[in-house]
């Protein structure tokens, strides 16, 4: 919210505001706006209701063994495809692992323990195509990840060494549950097959029939959440339950789309499943699905996001998608050749939302121990062959980032009337550029760091006006107040 005193004089009116905070993204079209709402916002934060450094990225850090302090490292790669995290339980060594396994420009597995000293171990396995992977216990004994695609038969890593599995089928998604674990396949013959814990005596003649509407694609995805297994296909969900050991399982389709469902979306958020389809942001919880509504979803290029990836970290959905703000501006990767260039986090509890531009990420991961908790990512362009972990600075790598917040339109409840804005005030340690815009008139106002309040004289005519704060450098914005004269 903002203040506002009015002070008569003969011919007009002064009105004065001040910014008690910045406010939420709100929709242009929505009708009755406040001028401390945003229409559009990037690389700033403002729920602490000033505008400070947004999100960025610098390089992977983490902990020794030997030391909490945390060290980066160069990984064994010119180009990151494709990254998967997970824990591993080893028999031998009786302990729960963390490994972080990457594919490198040749299609290669290469991986390093998180809770060990930092480096990149090289394996044998080598892949046509960029495979699917899951960690399943083999044998009741190691936890193995298990790599597969379109072209290559399914492999296994472990603490023991590689394996192929002529046995496993060639798998898209797979997860526990129950006592069964579950895989979906790869191709035409797309089937939702399971198997005992004994993951080498794998009997591929069981296969479970799922009734599928025709409408609803191919299977794309399983999630594993609470009593239910989540089927998800191109154009729906389907959840199963299952009643017994035997093949008798209930089902019910709790979603059906004209859009597509993309699965590198599908993120599980504590008790809920949140995913993307070509119609918005979408939140699955028991057997209910609601469009998520916010007034900066709705940019998102729909037509251009199938190299999109969603997770969740800390009850925040982190999205990397292509999104139209509309200005004819290039931040960061946008001067250049880019698939995605802004990454949107969407608080679930408070419907509070950020959003990153100029960032080309490939993928999002997270990686959570009970010493480190961190999103990270991995990108195109000249940061191709770094992994990234998530960071408060406004930097990508040291590099500060383009900052902007645009304020929503107003005419201050004086709708027809000429008005003048004469005035800005600002608060100690300020900096960027304001940009007072009219219908008629722009005037910009350079802010350098003070430790004392600044004033600015302004003449900006017009009847309906907007507020911009912008800024490549580190930046700080808190209360601005200023002056608007109404002309009778």
């Amino acid at each position: 919210m903002f203040y506002k005193k009015d002070f008569a004089t003969k011919k007009n009116k002064t009105l004065t505001f001040r910014f008690n905070k910045f406010d939420e993204f709100k929709d242009e079209d929505d009708g009755k706006l406040e001028i401390n709402q945003t229409k559009s916002c990037y690389n700033y934060t403002f729920n602490s209701g000033a505008l400070v450094n947004g999100y960025g990225f610098e390089q992977l850090a983490l902990p020794t063994s030997n030391s909490k302090q945390h060290t980066t490292f160069n990984l064994v790669a010119t180009d990151v495809l494709k990254v998967w995290s997970a824990p591993m339980y080893e028999a031998y060594s009786q302990q729960d692992k963390y490994y972080v396994f990457y594919l490198n420009e040749d299609k290669q597995i290469n991986f390093f323990n998180v809770s060990e000293d930092k480096f990149p171990y090289e394996t044998t396995l080598v892949f046509q195509q960029v495979p699917n992977a899951a960690v399943f216990r083999i044998n009741s004994d190691n936890d193995t990840m298990f790599f597969a695609s379109p072209a290559d038969q399914t492999k296994g890593l472990n603490n023991l060494g590689t394996q192929t599995y002529e046995n496993i089928p060639k798998f898209i998604s797979g997860c526990w549950y129950g006592p069964y674990l579950f895989l979906l396949t790869i191709g035409d013959n797309n089937k939702l097959k399971y198997s005992k814990k004994r993951i080498d005596i794998w009997n591929n003649d069981n296969v479970l029939d799922v009734d599928l509407p025709d409408i609803r694609g191919d299977m794309t995805a399983l999630v594993a959440l609470k009593d239910y297994l989540y089927l998800f296909t191109k154009f729906g969900i389907t959840r199963l339950s299952l009643y017994s050991t035997s093949q008798e399982v209930a089902q019910t389709n709790i979603f059906h789309s004209n859009s597509y469902i993309f699965p590198q979306s599908i993120a599980r958020c504590g008790e809920s499943i949140i995913f993307y389809t070509d119609d918005g942001i979408y939140r699955l919880k028991g057997s209910g699905v609601e469009k998520l509504e916010h007034a900066a979803i709705k940019n998102i290029v729909h037509n251009f996001n199938h190299d999109c990836s969603g997770v969740c970290f800390c009850d925040k959905y982190y999205f990397a998608c292509k999104y139209d703000f509309g200005d004819g501006d290039q931040v960061g990767c946008e001067s250049g050749d880019y698939v995605n260039n802004a990454m949107l986090i969407l608080d679930l509890n408070s419907n509070e939302f950020d959003i990153v531009r100029g960032i080309d990420i490939k993928q999002l991961f997270t990686i959570q121990t009970q010493d480190v908790s961190k999103l990270c990512a991995i990108f195109r362009g000249e940061k191709k062959g770094y992994m990234g972990q998530l960071c408060h600075d406004g930097k990508f790598f040291g590099q500060s980032m383009q900052k902007r917040w645009d304020s929503c339109k107003t005419d201050f409840g004086y709708a027809g009337k000429d008005k003048c804005i004469t005035q800005i005030v600002v608060q100690p340690h300020t900096q960027g550029t304001i940009i007072i815009s009219s219908e008629n008139q722009t005037q910009k106002i350079e802010v350098s760091d003070k430790d004392v309040s600044q004033r600015f004289r302004v003449r900006v005519f017009g009847k309906v006006f907007s507020l911009s704060f912008t800024s490549q450098q580190d930046s700080f914005v808190s209360c601005p107040e200023f002056k608007v004269q109404v002309f009778s």
